[in-house]
């Protein structure tokens, strides 16, 4: 399979990493072409991957559609980051959101396949 002749797009898609590999396969399968790069930190101190996407741009919506589909938001308990020193006590939990995506796109001014 070839690289497309046509990128004036490009997605930078900030996933959690419990689900960006049920969202590469599936970009995978429908034919986009992407790259990797792992991360972590933010509040919660999980593990995050920023997926970067070139497309053509009529087919953003298809591609804001997986990203929905694969990376729903839920709330779930997670220990609260407090210090307790001395004290043998369960940490407080606390309810927060947790999943979802953050998507950036922009236009590509030019695209070369070296």
């Amino acid at each position: 399979m070839t690289l497309p002749n046509i990128v004036n797009q490009l997605a930078i898609a900030t996933v959690s990493g419990d689900q960006v590999g049920a969202l590469i396969d599936r970009l995978a399968r429908d034919g986009f072409y992407l790259t990797q790069i792992d991360s972590s930190g933010g509040i919660l101190y999980q593990a995050t991957f920023s997926l970067i996407i070139g497309f053509e741009r009529g087919r953003l919506p298809r591609l804001l559609k997986h990203i929905r589909e694969c990376c729903p938001t839920r709330r779930r308990f997670i220990p609260a980051h407090a210090e307790a020193p001395m004290l043998e006590i369960q940490p407080a939990m606390i309810e927060a959101e947790t999943g979802g995506a953050t998507v950036c796109v922009l236009n590509v001014e030019r695209f070369e396949q070296l």
